[in-house]
């Protein structure tokens, strides 16, 4: 029988007991507090850098580079403004070194050429606070479409320009795919963007003017080539098609842990479950390669949706491109 406990014993047990608990207590809120605060944090930077649709007379606002009128250093003697719905906006602080480029250099000279061209196409914008900017270019005209077999699956192509005004959003063109079904955008191989210069940029006001010409004898190497070039970046969406997978969970697993993508896992959310879920949705809507069971193709296809999903992405479209980009080419080259 075990020894009895004296009154000043069991008073220190509770005591100790109560502590305890108040700790845990205690901890459980502050977790909870700490939780709030980071998903008011990410909730705010989302809000604060979504993306904006807009149209192209509107990102064609007048801007322009003037000397800063507060006593600052040389990086930062320079101010950055636009006109905006009728108000003077600072935009970017910068050196005299900086030279700034108008949209109005870049985005409607992008539509002239493509009409030069007789190439028929859909033109959106969108915009991050104004100081980043994107045109999405789909190009409409059936000769670069490619409709995938038995499915009503159809890929198109486009070309996605960017530029801004802070310098986070460097002047790129580069060109990718649109799958119709999906609404989702795929990333063309790096080995075929290099084999036809399917990517232009530039730094200065000469090389960006440069660049748009470049872009302009692009128009007419690719239409020229179009079933070489289809027939080169299909192969290699065919060759993720043919391989078939055993555990689909394990291999979207090891391709975002090889890519650095953050694998979510809680109460509310889990990220292998949200790409299974978008590659089912693949399959019931009968998308390409989907009828001979999961595969890379399908795999590729759910982590591109997970990456382009606003709801759950707030990077920038050249960080999801670029993350896209690293992702395909892993899955290519690692069966």
């Amino acid at each position: 029988m075990g020894k009895k406990l004296t009154s000043e014993e069991r008073q220190r047990r509770e005591a100790q007991a109560e502590a305890k608990r108040q700790a845990r207590a205690e901890t459980i809120e502050a977790n909870r507090i700490k939780r709030e605060a980071i998903e008011a944090e990410i909730q705010a930077r989302r809000e604060s850098g979504t993306l904006q649709p807009t149209t192209l007379k509107d990102i064609c606002f007048p801007v322009e580079i003037n000397d800063n009128p507060r006593n600052t250093n040389q990086e930062y003697s320079k101010v950055v403004t636009g006109i905006i719905g009728g108000e003077e906006v600072d935009l970017n602080y910068c050196s005299p070194r900086y030279e700034l480029v108008p949209n109005e250099t870049i985005f409607p000279k992008v539509e002239e050429i493509l009409n030069q061209h007789g190439i028929a196409f859909t033109a959106e914008y969108t915009h991050i606070q104004n100081a980043r900017f994107y045109g999405n270019f789909t190009i409409e005209d059936n000769r670069f479409s490619h409709k995938m077999k038995g499915t009503n699956d159809v890929i198109k192509f486009i070309w996605n320009f960017q530029h801004s005004y802070n310098g986070l959003t460097k002047y790129k063109g580069v060109a990718g795919f649109y799958r119709l079904v999906c609404e989702n955008g795929l990333v063309i191989p790096v080995q075929e963007m290099k084999e036809y210069n399917l990517e232009i940029q530039g730094k200065h006001t000469a090389a960006i003017v440069h660049s748009l010409a470049d872009f302009s004898q692009i128009l007419t190497n690719v239409t020229s080539n179009l079933g070489e070039v289809k027939q080169s970046i299909v192969q290699k969406y065919d060759l993720l098609g043919g391989r078939m997978l055993k555990n689909p969970q394990d291999r979207i697993e090891e391709v975002l842990k090889a890519n650095k993508i953050a694998i979510i896992d809680d109460s509310k959310f889990n990220t292998l479950n949200d790409i299974q879920r978008r590659i089912s949705n693949d399959v019931k809507k009968n998308v390409g390669y989907s009828k001979t069971g999961i595969n890379d193709w399908l795999v590729y296809n759910g982590i591109n949706q997970y990456l382009n999903d606003n709801s759950r992405n707030i990077a920038a479209p050249e960080k999801r491109r670029e993350t896209d980009s690293k992702v395909l080419e892993y899955m290519l080259e690692y069966a």
